[in-house]
């Protein structure tokens, strides 16, 4: 049955089934494929045109931001780079590379980018994937460019940006890549394996990782079986329960920020606020602010509004920074970050002679009800000054 008429031995027994191809069997994996694989060829290429040294310089002066590492001693000194790195890497590689690579180049690495990142999307459409292939077409078009930097030898031919070809048919073929992506067992081997063996005393320890594995199913299933009979509560009790204490989804705005207890500043005038957080339009955007809290009828035209003279509070209390849950479009609460915005102003520390940097993180403000999930249409990106409490 077997035949040696095929590269590297055996041919296969399901080679004449009709029905049968193996290549749609193999799935995309964004973190083995796309940032452990064809980020960290680009990352490398990119090195070698900019220069490791001045890649690492322009990846240090990056301001420091939400949701983005600041890789204060740069990367080439990483003896390995883990996945997550990449993916932060990611995030700060085009702002990285102006004036350094040629525009195509920075048309491609853009490309290339979009790509990896609307493979990741958690639920697509028509229009979705013509995305992905807009981008990868843009990607061949430009990436010429590294081979006349004379950065890789094979002509980029490299199996795993070959594969990029086959995600829009897997993904329509297999739904989301997210629904095979080894990154979820990578977790696994990090709550199963590494956080059993740390609870272990380091001798003998199968048994003993094994019965803490125990017991934390025991405990899940407690937690299960808890809230389900939470949940069969008579109507009665949920109505009570939602006029007491109504549900997250109805207050929106007031469960979504967290502030600290107390202010980092207390009754600070709004005139040092200006100066020290270096927003000398702060008071004008308050009297702008306040005036559309006001009623319709008592709203006045907004050069009636900054025509006043002086607030009726010359002092407020001042946080320099506030936590937010983004947006969670899975079931699972629990895997969504909370994540820290700061507006920090520099200042010099107690008992000691050293100054802190000012920190002002850049945000993206909601405008309108135009906005999309695969733009930025209907939002602008801001820097925040400061966040007081009136």
């Amino acid at each position: 049955m077997a035949h040696h008429d095929v590269a590297g031995g055996i041919e296969p027994f399901w080679k004449d089934f009709p029905l049968t191809d193996i290549h749609d069997c193999i799935t995309p994996d964004i973190l083995h494929q796309c940032y452990q694989g064809v980020f960290k060829h680009l990352l490398k290429w990119v090195q070698e045109i900019v220069g490791e040294n001045e890649l690492d310089e322009r990846f240090q002066v990056l301001p420091p931001t939400c949701g983005v590492r600041h890789f204060k001693k740069g990367i080439a000194d990483f003896s390995q780079v883990t996945g997550t790195e990449h993916k932060h890497i990611a995030r700060i590689l085009l702002a990285s590379l102006t004036g350094k690579v040629d525009q195509r180049g920075i048309v491609a690495c853009k490309a290339l980018l979009n790509f990896i990142h609307l493979a990741q999307y958690p639920s697509h459409d028509e229009d979705t994937l013509g995305y992905m292939d807009l981008e990868l077409n843009v990607w061949h078009k430009n990436k010429a460019y590294f081979v006349e930097q004379q950065t890789t030898k094979d002509q980029i031919n490299i199996p795993k940006f070959h594969s990029l070809l086959h995600y829009v048919n897997s993904i329509k073929w297999l739904g989301t890549t997210d629904n095979y992506n080894t990154e979820a067992f990578e977790r696994f081997h990090i709550d199963m394996a590494k956080e059993a063996w740390d609870a272990t005393n380091k001798r003998d320890h199968f048994p003993q990782m094994t019965q803490w594995l125990s017991r934390q199913e025991k405990i899940s299933s407690f937690d299960f079986y808890r809230n389900w009979i939470n949940s069969t509560s008579t109507n009665q009790d949920r109505f009570r329960t939602v006029i007491k204490e109504p549900p997250l989804l109805l207050l929106p705005v007031l469960t979504n920020i967290r502030i600290a207890k107390h202010p980092h500043e207390t009754k600070k005038s709004l005139n040092a606020i200006a100066n020290s957080h270096n927003a000398p339009g702060f008071i004008p955007a308050l009297k702008l602010y306040i005036n559309s809290l006001l009623p319709k009828e008592g709203q006045v035209t907004k050069a009636e509004a900054l025509s006043i003279g002086c607030l009726p509070f010359t002092l407020l209390d001042v946080w320099h920074h506030f936590k937010f849950t983004p947006v969670n479009l899975f079931d699972d609460a629990s895997d969504v970050p909370k994540e820290i915005v700061r507006a920090a102003p520099s200042s010099i520390k107690k008992n000691s002679k050293s100054k802190s940097k000012s920190r002002y993180d850049t945000v993206i403000i909601l405008i309108n009800d135009e906005a999309e999930s695969t733009a930025v249409r209907g939002c602008r990106v801001a820097r925040l000054r400061t966040w007081a409490k009136i």
